[in-house]
């Protein structure tokens, strides 16, 4: 159960960000176009306002983890840096999707049809290193959710350091990287 809850908090956050950011552009249009204002702020503040919802149900969360007998430790103090990681990389998704849902709502439909395959293909309920086939488990591990999903485990169950799972932080920096570019190129040219 607490296993589970690691990274069930995890798709609380991730969820609502990957389809109201792919909508953020669209549902503040009316600001856009009324006034000179960046689009590039608003995922921003969409990411943002799923952060304090976030922070709310991490103590909730702490709470349970107390009340089942595991306190704070030093594990918690990386909590913050998967929450950055969190942060940024959805930030930079809700730049990219929200931009392409501005142009065709069929993309934000596509999106949202997703969702439920992007659960399953993630580390949420199951662990991902568990799988037998090799080639499975590092498409899988190149997956942010599962990558977030396993820090937070990290941090509330398995008790070890980020840097102690080196390909976790290299596969998230690739994908970053990536979604960064895509990101640019969305901004730039639509």
């Amino acid at each position: 159960l607490l296993w589970m809850l690691g990274g069930m908090v995890v798709w609380f956050f991730i969820s609502p960000c990957i389809t109201d950011g792919c909508n953020a552009v669209f549902k503040k249009i009316d600001v856009i176009t009324k006034m000179k204002f960046p689009i590039s702020v608003i995922p921003t503040f969409t990411s943002l306002s799923k952060l304090t919802i976030h922070l709310i149900l991490m103590a909730v969360t702490i709470v349970i983890f107390i009340a089942f007998g595991h306190m704070p430790d030093k594990y918690f103090l990386q909590l913050p840096l998967y929450m950055l990681m969190m942060f940024i990389f959805f930030t930079f998704w809700g730049l990219f999707a929200g931009m392409l849902s501005a142009i065709s709502k069929d993309f934000l439909n596509l999106v949202k049809s997703f969702t439920t395959a992007i659960f399953w293909m993630s580390g949420i309920i199951y662990n991902v290193n568990n799988i037998e086939t090799q080639w499975i488990r590092t498409v899988l591990q190149f997956n942010p959710v599962t990558i977030i999903a396993s820090g937070y485990r990290h941090v509330f169950t398995d008790k070890t350091w980020f840097f102690e799972e080196p390909t976790e932080i290299r596969n998230y920096l690739i994908i970053l990287a990536v979604m960064v570019l895509l990101s640019a190129w969305a901004y730039e040219k639509l």
